[in-house]
């Protein structure tokens, strides 16, 4: 439901094919999360503002918030919340970025080089400069170094979950 939600926000004006379409697509990715056999990792700082910003009704912020504390547990996934508290620790607002990397080649070497996913209002955007890539890398790690412990962090994703559930 969130998802659906989040997408039908985005896409207004896109038939109720298209949204069930972006729905899947985003589906199979978690799948990658989730299989069996050799998981992709991830490493998640969530925003504490994501927690109370309510995104459908409160019985769907209840399920979701709930669902990422249950991901966290799992070995190969991190969330953290960064806590209002941290202020801001870039200076400045960085927006939603994500890292991709591609594992390494039978030599040991990158297979690809990384990407940064970086997603806007308008539309999304790709950046392979290495050095744009270091910088986001430096990002995710000054934040990482102010956002909540990964207990922490489940322990207010499932408060927050059960003040949704009243």
């Amino acid at each position: 439901m969130y998802a659906r939600t989040v997408t039908r926000q985005a896409h207004p004006s896109e038939s109720d094919g298209e949204i069930a379409r972006r729905v899947e697509m985003r589906v199979r990715r978690q799948v990658l999360l989730t299989k069996k056999s050799d998981p992709v990792p991830a490493d998640i700082i969530l925003d504490e503002s994501a927690l109370h910003r309510v995104i459908g009704n409160r019985r769907i912020m209840d399920a979701q918030l709930r669902y990422l504390a249950d991901a966290g547990t799992r070995p190969n996934i991190r969330i953290r919340v960064l806590p209002f508290a941290a202020g801001l620790p870039l200076g400045d607002l960085t927006g939603p970025f994500t890292i991709l990397s591609f594992g390494k080649s039978g030599d040991g070497r990158p297979a690809e080089p990384p990407v940064v996913y970086a997603e806007g209002y308008t539309g999304a955007m790709y950046f392979d400069d290495a050095d744009l890539v270091r910088r986001y890398h430096r990002a995710h790690a000054a934040l990482g170094q102010v956002a909540l412990n990964e207990q922490d962090s489940r322990k207010l994703l499932r408060d927050k979950a059960r003040e949704f559930a009243k």
